[in-house]
């Protein structure tokens, strides 16, 4: 014969249903907590650090509300405070996993602190979701860029272009980048002019105009190299490690400083460069092969200059020399 549940049971088994759906309910408070409107209004205002005062105390007491969350993350971001963002945005999407908005922004924050797996799978849930801001195609160009796909940094660089209406600076980078390393130095060029007319005063500045320089040089090697074959260089000749009898011998490198915005920012990486360790003893030419944002490029640059060396030898007479530096940038 069937047993039978007893009516208690059957109150039992709903009441344990009505519990959990509390609990769950619970996880994620169903309204702001008191002081919230007051930092959406500062936050509106533009007064991103006193919301941020207000919503840090909040988090503390009521850090299972995704609205506290989600402003916290917002504001950081605005103020360029993208580790800290990251930090709002995880937390966020732990109770909204679908918020395309913070699928893209962390995407950014990622690729900022060299992440770029975890930053291209946030980037490509953004897409996914809808989302229409620049950051998520930017951080997929970015993140191609660095494994060597210039197609694809290419293609995703002028996807984030097209996503606003004002150049959008990093993607405009990348793209100049990726566009030299396939030898396309006339839009290479290009890319690296607009984003000096949207950033002129950016601390990246100067080294991007000097980099613009250099490439417009590869660009007229280009297009006289017929004529270039048969005429005298005007500069010295540079070797490789390869071709000198004694390798260029540092006596003194100092590390770059890492500049308060990108600590601010949570930017992590290494700025690759290559430059001639030229036979007067000078360190000249140096080209931005890997960069970092918020003047960590510019620190490297300014730190590659620096070196003291002894020049390499070539059958006992000082040469110049290509060497490529690594400056590596760690938050800890």
């Amino acid at each position: 014969m069937k047993k039978r549940r007893s009516p208690n049971s059957r109150v039992l088994v709903v009441a344990s249903i009505l519990l959990a759906f509390a609990a769950s309910v619970q996880a994620q408070d169903p309204y702001p907590p008191p002081g919230y409107d007051r930092a959406l209004e500062l936050y509106n205002q533009g007064d991103n650090r006193g919301a941020i005062e207000i919503l840090e105390k909040l988090v503390k007491e009521h850090g299972s509300s995704p609205d506290v969350w989600n402003l916290l993350g917002q504001a950081d971001y605005k103020i360029g405070a993208f580790g800290r963002a990251r930090e709002a945005f995880d937390q966020l999407l732990s109770f909204r996993p679908d918020s395309a908005d913070a699928h893209a922004k962390l995407a950014y924050t990622l690729i900022l602190a060299s992440e770029p797996e975890q930053a291209v799978s946030n980037a490509q849930r953004a897409i996914e979701l809808g989302d229409q801001s620049a950051e998520p195609h930017y951080a997929i160009a970015e993140a191609n860029l660095r494994v060597g796909n210039f197609e694809k940094a290419i293609d995703e660089s002028n996807q984030a272009l097209k996503m606003v209406n004002v150049g959008f600076g990093p993607a405009l980078i990348t793209r100049s980048m990726a566009l030299y390393r396939l030898n396309r130095f006339a839009e290479s060029v290009s890319a690296l002019e607009d984003w000096l007319k949207v950033n002129p005063n950016d601390p990246d500045a100067e080294v991007w105009r000097e980099q613009l320089k250099a490439i417009q040089a590869a660009a007229r090697r280009g297009q006289l190299k017929e004529q270039a074959a048969t005429e005298q260089p005007l500069e010295e000749p540079v070797f490789s490690g390869k071709e000198v009898t004694t390798k260029v011998r540092v006596l003194e490198k100092r590390e770059p400083t890492y500049t308060e915005a990108a600590r601010r920012a949570g930017v992590t990486g290494a700025v690759v460069l290559r430059a001639v360790f030229a036979s007067n003893g000078s360190v000249t030419n140096v080209f931005v092969v890997r960069a970092l944002s918020f003047g960590l490029t510019a620190a490297a640059v300014k730190a590659a200059k620096g070196i003291q060396f002894t020049p390499a030898t070539k059958d006992g007479t000082p040469v110049s020399m290509w060497l490529e530096l690594q400056y590596n940038f760690n938050l800890y």
